[in-house]
């Protein structure tokens, strides 16, 4: 299955590269409770949705209903979604 992206202008988002989707990634804190391992699975994961969209392309996987954080990361910092929210099992 692959996951469409949203259409975004990329003049509209502040990430432009992979680098700065790292840190924007990496500037969520681990949520209380959350295991280590888990929790660097959600970021790669939220890493890979980052590197589909800024190649322009669909996003590969399916992607299951993960911790709420993890759909705050594959948002911009102006709040967009990177992705068809609607294709995204357990968001609707």
């Amino acid at each position: 299955m692959s996951i469409a992206l949203n259409t975004l202008s990329p003049s509209s988002i502040s990430i432009k590269d992979l680098a700065s989707a790292n840190l924007w990634i990496n500037s969520f804190p681990r949520p209380m409770g959350f295991n280590p391992y888990a929790w660097h699975t959600t970021k790669r994961i939220a890493l890979e949705v980052w590197k589909s969209f800024l190649g322009g392309k669909n996003f590969d996987r399916s992607l299951n209903y993960m911790h709420p954080t993890f759909y705050l990361m594959i948002k911009t910092p102006e709040g967009q979604p990177i992705l068809r929210e609607k294709c995204i099992r357990g968001i609707c």
